[in-house]
């Protein structure tokens, strides 16, 4: 029990913060399954040029789990099974004529008896697709025929959205450009969010990242904003889940470049931000590209072994565990991170271990099939191994490296301190720490670490957004402008 509490708490405060909307999430996948990328479209000659087609949407919120089955039509007895339609709200439902009660039974000749059927037809489809959709209303079997929609295209009061993308592998890659009003070459930001595989598109305007995203455009910013692989609109790329670290350096990298190059953004006033995982990415692009500077928030700098095992402590204690139980509950996670972290032992190998297999479920989230934390295990293991002081003492850039107070994710102060230590160290003067009171991961003034631990768990989500401290926002923006001598 107590376990599943830090299992819980761990994949609910650093997985289901920063996802979509639900209504939007649960009805459309955010990857391309392997076996579907290469029917998508074909490889544009210049990427630069001819854009990516949007993703199909059904714009239509469905009863996951259908709480039970229709009699068909025709009489026989025999259970029609599909997809409940619980909203319409526009898109390809709206377009065909999805009606509340509706029960979804095929796609384009694919039977949908369940969401994940449903997401793998919608990755391999994009607006302007034929659609042939089998429903059944009011125990009538109807066929409804159209063409995909998407969602459109971003808006934004104060720049013009630009929407490109960034070759990748044998793909390409959502690039998405909010430029501020001007020819005069600007000064720019690339975001690199945490960890999680959602895309960067569509944020609500009290998201915490399009809190930052809106500060730096008000500012006179250009922001670039880059789909991780598989996300969104972009084609013929791995699954986002099936990536490991060195790939997603790579990924983040293709949009720097992009940005280096656009014609309206000035290459020596480029601020790299990172946000929780990000923190780590970011690093690993300054150390080796010139840039004006580089801010990470809420992230770390030890090893993924320490930090981990770090992380079981506070955060037991955060949700009132007992102190013997504490103890216990760290000391086995300490040999499964050992094992897993130090000693590179598969995690087929561990999970051959009743106990080990047990723990890896309940703390890690372990699906049996090579993942854990929704990503794939190399990705974890490659944090491990990432030379991250390294990465930091090869940055020349300014450095500004934001804690919140309330932060039980990247809960270390001590680990902020350690970059700002590493930084002045090789390059005196160049980092500078700032620390937000009752501030947590989220960048919301959301009171303790404890009052912010209760208030996620408790699913006060929305809550967090509305709390964000803008205090944030603001500092960074008088820093970049320090920096780059605006």
């Amino acid at each position: 029990m107590t376990s599943n509490i830090v299992r819980y708490s761990f994949l609910l405060l650093m997985m289901l913060t920063f996802c979509l909307p639900a209504w939007s999430s649960s009805t459309e996948a955010n990857h391309h399954p392997a076996e579907l990328r290469n029917s998508i479209q074909e490889l544009p000659d210049d990427s630069s040029v001819q854009e990516l087609r949007k993703r199909a949407w059904m714009g239509t919120q469905f009863e996951s789990d259908p709480p039970e089955q229709d009699e068909a039509p025709d009489g026989t007895g025999v259970a029609i099974t599909g997809l409940m339609v619980v909203e319409v709200i526009g898109g390809t439902g709206e377009r065909i004529g999805l009606k509340p009660g509706d029960r979804l039974v095929s796609v384009n000749a694919t039977p949908t008896a369940d969401m994940s059927a449903l997401q793998a037809i919608l990755s391999q489809s994009r607006e302007g697709d034929p659609v042939k959709a089998v429903i059944v209303r009011d125990g009538e079997e109807l066929v409804l025929e159209d063409a995909f929609a998407s969602r459109g295209y971003e808006t934004h009061p104060g720049s013009e959205v630009i929407y490109t993308s960034a070759p990748f592998r044998d793909g390409l890659l959502r690039v998405i450009i909010n430029k501020p009003p001007g020819e005069t070459p600007m000064p720019a930001m690339l975001f690199i969010p945490g960890y999680t595989c959602t895309s960067i598109e569509y944020w609500q305007d009290n998201h915490p990242y399009k809190r930052i995203l809106d500060a730096y455009v008000e500012a006179g910013y250009v922001t670039l904003r880059i789909e991780k692989s598989g996300l969104g609109d972009s084609w013929n790329t791995p699954e986002c889940e099936s990536t490991d670290l060195l790939d997603e350096v790579e990924n983040f990298e293709q949009g720097l470049k992009k940005l280096k190059t656009l014609p309206y953004v000035d290459p020596s006033r480029i601020i790299i931000y990172g946000h929780s995982m990000g923190g780590v990415i970011a690093p690993a692009l300054s150390a080796r590209y010139d840039v004006a500077g580089v801010i990470v928030y809420g992230t770390s700098a030890l090893s993924w072994f320490e930090y981990m095992t770090g992380l079981a402590r506070v955060q037991n204690q955060l949700a009132g565990m007992d102190p013997i139980t504490h103890e216990q509950s760290v000391v086995d996670r300490y040999e499964l991170n050992y094992r897993f972290f130090i000693k590179g032992e598969a995690l087929e190998e561990l999970a051959a271990d009743p106990r080990l297999d047990s723990l890896l479920q309940s703390t890690m989230g372990y699906d049996g099939g090579g993942r854990i934390y929704g990503r794939n295990a190399e990705y974890w293991r490659q944090i491990q191994d990432e030379p991250h002081l390294e990465n930091w003492r090869n940055t020349t850039a300014q450095v500004l490296v934001q804690f919140g107070e309330s932060d039980f994710q990247a809960y270390s102060l001590s680990a902020h301190e350690q970059i700002v230590r590493t930084v002045n160290y090789f390059h005196p003067g160049n980092a500078t720490l700032m620390v937000y009171p009752l501030t947590d991961h989220y960048f919301a003034k959301s009171g303790t670490m404890q009052e912010a631990y209760d208030k996620l768990v408790g699913g006060h989500v929305l809550q967090l957004f509305d709390e964000y401290n803008p205090e944030v926002g603001k500092s960074i923006i008088r820093w970049s402008n320090e920096v780059i001598g605006k």
